[in-house]
């Protein structure tokens, strides 16, 4: 069905309520072309149509393009691949993932202002706009169900077009063609997971485009020159005085990250994805404000001054600055291991982290009034916004203050979640690894009894619709598998930093959404309920005090009526207020 939210092409765009198609002329076609953009009108409304005939058009405008290549002699300026190995197209695919990451960045840039620049402003993140963004998420969607021929099929053109810049052609056949699609669906996949992250106000460092050394930065041509005129450039000696030999090429910290990959397959060891990227971000940013590339030629000085300005930044926690240069440090001690340098370098280098760094702090009960009052809690009121997750804005706040569960505990929350206790009538949130739900610790496994206030407010309302609807959880946000918890937990955390900064006056730097799990504990203090209540409410073990997580020991079992009790007994001033959702 067509509506406002259906995704299009980014080079489809409205003007006066009528879809239009406009595409850049390529650089190496400008000149040749009556301007530098063309634009079409799609003689349509529809969002649907519209899509339709912009797929017609663009494949008109690419055969365009192709004669006037043909025509101008250009198709000899593409780079000649046929002696490639995989290690320059691997750098192809590095390109794309870059490419990609830097278009993302250029189109939230369009957006900025002075203030985001403000060290006042403490990185305060640069988003997306709403129909942007729907569009990545339903191209992150095509592309998990995608088989890498049918990314070949739809995909080959847009390759295509992007790789034209830097004169590359996409493998013809294999050995590397299936490869290379392989690797470029597997890169447009993790680049829309990060922009995804920087959706969510997480910093994301990626090396520019140009700074991807490959095959065209040797050979960089101009139309119309010949293959004659290509030249290698000479490599310049090292300040060591020591001539490069082919045993050893100049290697930078990306190749160090790769090797890091080889050796944990060769130990079998975990590769976790989330870590290779945040090395990966870190070496980019690292390299860019070093202005060095290969690691014969890194410093110590480099490493000190690249962990000062990250501290002034005021943006990381130090337990934050010290994971970052331990990237960099534990790279160069790699590449000292394999020979590829000739010295590690030495320690030393870290801050000292404050004792008090990681403590967080609750909501007060002032606050906590002061955001339910809000028309979203007590008028039925809803932002539209992505990032705001439909009736989670709603629940999701609800759930945390006055049960203490975190968000991913409440993101995970499904049909077969929302129970009543073995042998009682007391409805029960069940937090649980089980379907394949993931949890903090074995201890967070527990029963916590529901307050009647949120059965009556509608809360059985979303399981019968969650299973009417086959939904693996209760929001719709998150679609029919659990696959989207992350990114839109991500989404949400982002979505109430936003939220409670506009609500509270002055909001602490040290409150967010998990400070309301440490409201509820507050509250159950005031009210004096009885440790063991507090542990099996919370998922703390009797190993530990209650403040301190992590054990895998599970929680006393305590009589459920007990914790019923307990849960009626907090009182919240807002529940009064609150409005049924329709």
């Amino acid at each position: 069905m067509d509506d406002e939210l259906v995704s299009l092409p980014a080079y489809v765009t409205q003007r006066n309520g009528v879809y239009q198609y406009v595409r850049r002329v390529p650089e190496d076609l400008v000149g040749l072309f009556a301007g530098t953009r063309i634009q079409r009108s799609l003689r349509t409304r529809l969002p649907g149509e519209a899509r339709h005939r912009a797929a017609a058009v663009d494949l008109q405008i690419e055969q365009e393009f192709d004669a006037a290549r043909r025509r101008a002699g250009l198709e000899a300026a593409l780079l000649p691949t046929v002696d490639w190995t995989w290690s320059e197209w691997q750098k192809v695919i590095d390109y794309l993932k870059a490419r990609w990451l830097r278009d993302d960045l250029k189109e939230r840039l369009g957006n900025a202002t002075g203030e985001h620049f403000s060290q006042e402003a403490r990185g305060r993140p640069l988003w997306l706009d709403d129909r942007r963004l729907r569009s990545a998420i339903d191209r992150h969607r095509k592309l998990k169900g995608m088989t890498v021929t049918q990314y070949d099929a739809e995909g080959a053109p847009s390759l295509r077009r992007t790789l034209s810049v830097i004169r590359v052609p996409l493998p013809i056949a294999n050995p590397y063609r299936e490869e290379f699609m392989a690797a470029a669906l597997r890169v447009e996949v993790e680049a829309l997971e990060l922009i995804f992250k920087r959706e969510s106000g997480e910093t994301i460092e990626y090396p520019h485009p140009d700074m991807i050394e490959g095959p065209w930065k040797c050979n960089r041509v101009l139309p119309g020159a010949s293959a004659a005129s290509w030249e290698m450039p000479t490599e310049k000696m090292p300040a060591s005085g020591k001539a490069l030999s082919l045993s050893n090429p100049p290697r930078t910290l990306s190749d160090c990250i790769a090797e890091w990959k080889r050796e944990r397959v060769r130990l079998r060891k975990k590769i976790d994805p989330h870590l290779v990227n945040d090395m990966q971000k870190t070496v980019a940013r690292f390299a860019s404000h070093s202005g060095v590339a290969q690691i014969r030629q890194i410093e110590r000085h480099h490493i000190v001054r690249f962990r000062d300005s990250l501290f002034d930044e005021g943006r990381y926690k130090v337990a934050t600055i010290n994971k970052k240069v331990g990237f960099v440090t534990t790279l160069i001690s790699l590449a000292a291991t394999k020979g590829w340098i000739e010295k590690d370098i030495d320690g030393g280098i870290y801050i000292e982290v404050p004792e008090d760094e990681d403590k967080r702090e609750s909501y007060t009960t002032e606050e906590i009034n002061t955001l339910f009052a809000h028309p979203v809690f007590t008028a039925g009121a809803r932002s539209k916004a992505v990032k705001a997750g439909g009736e989670l804005q709603f629940w999701l706040p609800l759930i945390s203050c006055c049960h203490g569960l975190i968000s991913s505990e409440i993101l995970q929350l499904g049909p077969d979640t929302i129970v009543q206790h073995p042998g009682t009538e007391v409805w029960c949130f069940r937090v649980t690894t089980a379907g394949s739900r993931s949890i903090k610790a074995y201890s967070r496994e527990r029963f916590v009894p529901i307050r009647n206030e949120l059965l009556d407010l509608g809360l059985l309302d979303l399981v019968t619709f969650a299973r009417s609807s086959s939904l693996s959880t209760l929001w719709a946000s998150i679609g029919p598998s659990r696959d989207n918890v992350s990114m839109v937990s991500n989404y949400f955390s982002a979505h109430w930093t936003s939220f409670a900064r506009k609500q509270l006056k002055e909001p602490s730097e040290r409150t967010s959404l998990y400070s309301f799990r440490h409201a509820f504990k507050d509250e159950m203090d005031r009210r004096e309920v009885p440790l063991e209540v507090k542990r099996a409410l919370l998922g703390h073990a009797d190993g530990g005090t209650t403040g301190r997580y992590g054990t895998k020991k599970s929680p006393r079992p305590v009589d459920i009526g007990r914790l019923k009790a307990a849960i009626d007994t907090l009182e919240w001033e807002f529940m009064a207020k609150l409005m049924k959702p329709r």
